[in-house]
C-alpha cells in the first residue's frame, strides 16, 4: 500500500510591516479602552455621597425574620428587632434626610456625630 499523499502546506500571503504596526496599534487602543473602563467601573459617582450631622435617632420595633434564598436553597435567616433610622441634616443641601441603617451603625452614632451616606436612588445624578 502506498501512504496517503502529504497535503501541501497552506501558504498565507505575506503581511507587511505597515499592516502589522496598524494592527498592533488598534489592539493597544482597544486594550487601553478596556483597562480604563475596568478601573473606573467600580468607583461610585462622587456627587452621590452626602455627609451630615445626626439630629435624631428613630427606632421602630418590628420584630421580623429576614430569609435569603440562593436559587432553591435557604441561604440565610436572621432575626431583626426593628427598623433603625438616623435623621441626618445636610447643610450643603439645606435638607434633612431619613437614612435607614443597620443596628451596629445606629448604636455607634450619637446625636451630633457626622455620618456619610449615599443620596437616595430617586435623587442620584
Amino acid at each position: 500500500m502506498n501512504p496517503a499523499p502529504a497535503k501541501a502546506p497552506l501558504v498565507l500571503p505575506s503581511t507587511s510591516k505597515r499592516d502589522a504596526l496598524i494592527a498592533g496599534l488598534i489592539g493597544l487602543v482597544v486594550l487601553v479602552f478596556i483597562g480604563y473602563g475596568v478601573l473606573h467601573m467600580a468607583q461610585p459617582v462622587a456627587g452621590n455621597k452626602l455627609t451630615g450631622t445626626v439630629i435624631e435617632k428613630i427606632f421602630t420595633p418590628q420584630k421580623e425574620r429576614q430569609i435569603t434564598f440562593d436559587g432553591r436553597h435557604l441561604k440565610e435567616a436572621k432575626e431583626i428587632a426593628g427598623e433603625y433610622v438616623l435623621k441626618v441634616r445636610v447643610e450643603s443641601e439645606k435638607r434633612t434626610y431619613e437614612v435607614p441603617v443597620e443596628e451596629p451603625l445606629y448604636n455607634a452614632k450619637n446625636l451630633g456625630d457626622s455620618v456619610t451616606f449615599l443620596r437616595p436612588e430617586s435623587e442620584q445624578h
